[in-house]
C-alpha cells in the first residue's frame, strides 16, 4: 500500500509551547550589572542581575513601549527605562517616575521564574503564567573535583520542533547507522516516567576502535538519560573495561519561535587519567559530541510531522515518551500512529 505523505505539513501536532524550565543563558554570560535582551518561546524578554539574582521581565516598558533590553540602565535592585527613566523592580513593579509628583500607577510589568542551577539560567514557562511546582535539580558531579568543570559544546539555531527534537533523542535506531562513528550498537532497557521526569536507558556499544588498545577501554557500556520536561536533559555516559570512561552531558533546546529551536551541548567528563591526557580525552570528546549532533542537523531541519508514522519497538520508546511529553501542553493530542 503506498501511504501518502501530506509534504505540506511542517508544523507539530503538539500546539504552542510546553509549561515547563528552558534554558535562557548561562551563569558567565550574566556577570553582575549585566542586561540581556531575549527573544525566546515567540516572546521578548529581558533578562539582568542588578542585586545578585537573575530577573526576568516581559521586555516593553507600558508606558510608551520602549524595549527595556536596549539602553536601560541599573540601579539598586531596578531596571531603569532609557525613554523616559521610569524605575521598575525585578518583581515587575513601577517604583519611580522621575518627573511625576503624583501616585505611581498600579501597573506591573509580567514576571517570569528563574532559577540558576548548574552553571546554567533557566526560566519556566506557563501558558497562563502560573508559578512552577517542579524544579531543576542541581548535578552532583558538577561540584565535585573529580569531574571537568561543565562547559558548552556549541550552541545552534535549528529549524525544528521540540516535539522532533524528543524524538531524535530517544530514537535508539539511527544510532548505529547515522552515528556509526560513535556507535555501533544500541539498545533500549527500560523508560520510567515519574511526573515531569522520565530516565530513558540504553546498552550501547561504542565505536572506540582508536582507544580500545589492549581493552583498557571496553567498547560495551551504556548511557542513562533523565528528562525534566521536554526541553532539558542531563546523561551520563560510561564504558566497561579497566579504564571506565565517563561523560556527562546537558542537552537544552529552547523555543525561539514554533519552528525554531535554540539548542545548547554541556558537557563534563570523569578525571580518570593525569591531567594532560585527559585533557586531549576531553578535547576528543567534546568534538564527538558536536560533529554527532551535527549529524542529525539536516535530518531534524527538513522533517515533516506524519499522520501515521511507522514505528517499531526497535526504533526506541518514541510513542511513550511523547505521551509523557503531552502532559506539559495546554491542550494534550494523542501521539501519531
Amino acid at each position: 500500500m503506498v501511504q501518502n505523505i501530506d509534504q505540506t505539513k511542517t508544523q507539530s501536532s503538539f500546539p504552542g509551547f510546553p509549561n515547563s524550565w528552558f534554558r535562557i543563558a548561562t551563569s558567565g554570560e550574566l556577570p553582575p550589572k549585566k542586561i540581556l535582551p531575549l527573544h525566546y518561546l515567540g516572546r521578548d524578554f529581558v533578562l539582568f542581575r542588578a542585586d545578585g539574582t537573575p530577573r526576568l521581565l516581559d521586555a516593553f516598558c507600558p508606558h510608551l513601549g520602549a524595549h527595556l533590553g536596549y539602553g536601560s540602565t541599573l540601579q539598586g535592585d531596578t531596571i531603569r527605562c532609557p525613554y523616559h527613566g521610569w524605575r521598575w523592580h525585578g518583581t515587575g513593579r513601577c517604583v519611580e517616575i522621575p518627573y511625576l509628583d503624583k501616585q505611581l500607577p498600579q501597573v506591573q510589568i509580567q514576571t517570569w521564574p528563574v532559577r540558576e542551577v548548574n552553571g546554567l539560567i533557566l526560566m519556566y514557562y506557563h501558558h497562563q503564567a502560573q508559578l512552577p511546582d517542579w524544579e531543576i535539580p542541581a548535578v552532583p558531579e558538577l561540584s565535585s573535583s573529580r569531574w571537568t568543570p561543565l562547559k558548552s559544546v556549541r550552541r545552534w539555531q535549528v529549524q525544528t520542533t521540540l516535539k522532533h527534537y524528543m524524538e531524535n533523542s530517544v530514537d535508539v535506531s539511527h544510532l548505529s547507522n547515522l552515528h556509526r562513528q560513535t556507535f555501533s550498537s544500541a539498545k533500549s532497557l527500560s523508560l520510567e516516567a515519574n511526573g515531569p521526569i522520565l530516565t530513558h536507558r540504553m546498552a550501547q556499544k561504542y565505536n572506540l576502535s582508536s582507544l580500545a588498545a589492549g581493552k583498557l577501554i571496553d567498547e560495551d557500556g551504556g548511557v542513562t538519560t533523565i528528562y525534566y520536561g521536554p526541553a532539558y536533559d542531563v546523561s551520563y555516559y560510561w564504558t566497561q573495561g579497566r579504564i571506565k570512561l565517563e561523560l556527562l552531558t546537558i542537552f537544552t533546546g529552547t523555543p525561539v519561535d514554533q519552528t525554531h529551536l535554540d539548542i545548547e551541548i554541556f558537557f563534563s567528563v570523569k578525571k580518570m587519567l593525569p591531567s594532560p591526557l585527559n585533557g586531549i580525552l576531553t578535547g576528543l570528546l567534546k568534538r564527538d559530541v558536536a560533529h554527532t549532533f551535527e549529524q542529525d542537523l539536516p535530518i531534524l531541519e527538513n522533517r515533516v510531522d506524519l499522520d501515521h508514522p511507522i514505528v517499531y519497538e526497535e526504533d526506541g520508546p518514541i510513542k511513550a515518551s511523547l505521551r509523557w511529553a503531552n502532559q506539559f501542553y495546554p491542550v494534550s493530542p494523542e501521539p501519531e500512529g
